[in-house]
């Protein structure tokens, strides 16, 4: 009697589940769904306003003026990544402001000394931030919104007014012309793109994930789990450095109260930036995507004459009306709903 035997299955094959047209369109819907309310909200604000919101020089101007929130936003990503908070950036940003304006505008020093003082002041918060919360087990929440409050009236210390009359070659810095937009915008892209690319193809970037993902099960897999978090806030309240050097280029002067305006869209945009291309984790794309369609909502509104209070009541619904908008497509196409954000 003869028997028939199955070959065995070969050796490292996969067998992968296809996915239904209703799953495909749940992972779109999730990972780009903020990318096409972006683009209806043109498409409205430019049907009622066609003269002035759909002109070059109008998006430009959106293009620009919110370079110095996408990097303080970076930096927020960089801490929320690893399971910090980092609310000491604008702070960061105001005081290293104005060590440059002081240093440049005030006392004659060459621009390239006062931007590496003020690059130092940043460095040397983050190690203090790292130090604190890391090593002494501090709220990262309670340290970062205490220092920065308190760098807030460094700043004004420094100087109560304005500092104007810094280097022309410095402004240059940032408002030089490329393709229509200025430098910042550029210097901004670039920033994004670093930190996809780290998080996306370096080990570093995945062990950091990791780390922010659960800190125990990352010492149990023999991550130095304390070392990764140092670099990481201090890495994030450096980029609050390079904002505050681009900054002065862009601005021209070192206001003191120009920090104190970025903590809440800083939020918004890093939180709704989670919502979207790599959902459920804060990641710099999403993180580019929501701060411009934050500033074309704000620019529209205010383009049919509702300013003021508007910027707050759009910034914080817009948050949570992303993530409801997230979850009913997730919901409507059979996926998983809309992704949460850790804030321990």
């Amino acid at each position: 009697m003869t028997t028939t035997t199955a070959a065995p299955p070969e050796v490292g094959t996969v067998t992968r589940k296809r996915r239904t047209p209703a799953e495909r369109a749940s992972i779109i819907g999730t990972k780009y769904g903020l990318v096409g309310i972006w683009a209806l909200l043109i498409v409205f604000f430019g049907a009622l306003r066609p003269d002035t919101f759909l002109t070059l020089g109008n998006f430009q101007s959106l293009f620009d003026s919110q370079s110095l929130l996408m990097f303080l936003s970076l930096g927020l990503v960089i801490s929320l990544v690893s399971g910090d908070f980092n609310l000491a950036l604008p702070g960061v940003f105001s005081t290293s402001l104005l060590v440059i304006g002081s240093l440049n505008g005030k006392h004659g020093v060459p621009w390239g000394l006062a931007v590496l003082a003020g690059l130092g002041v940043a460095f040397t918060v983050g190690v203090v931030i790292a130090l604190l919360v890391v090593k002494l087990r501090l709220s990262s929440f309670i340290v970062t919104l205490g220092l920065g409050t308190a760098l807030f009236g460094v700043g004004f210390a420094i100087s109560n007014d304005a500092i104007a009359g810094l280097s022309t070659g410095y402004e240059k810095l940032a408002t030089t012309q490329i393709f229509g937009l200025q430098s910042i915008f550029g210097f901004a892209v670039l920033a994004t793109a670093l930190v996809w690319y780290v998080y996306r193809f370096t080990p570093v970037g995945r062990k950091l994930y990791f780390v922010g993902a659960s800190r125990e099960v990352g010492r149990l897999a023999g991550l130095d789990v304390d070392r990764l978090r140092m670099g990481s806030l201090i890495a994030s309240t450096t980029m609050a450095g390079v904002a505050a050097v681009l900054g002065g280029g862009y601005l021209g002067v070192a206001d003191p109260s120009v920090g104190q305006t970025f903590l809440l869209p800083m939020f918004a945009s890093t939180l709704l930036g989670s919502t979207v291309i790599n959902p459920g984790r804060p990641n710099p794309w999403g993180t580019f995507v929501a701060t411009y369609f934050l500033v074309t909502g704000y620019a529209g509104l205010g383009q049919l004459g509702l300013t003021g209070w508007i910027e707050e009541v759009f910034y914080g619904s817009a948050l949570v009306l992303a993530v409801v908008v997230s979850t009913l497509i997730a919901r409507r196409t059979g996926g998983s709903e809309a992704p949460q954000i850790d804030a321990s």
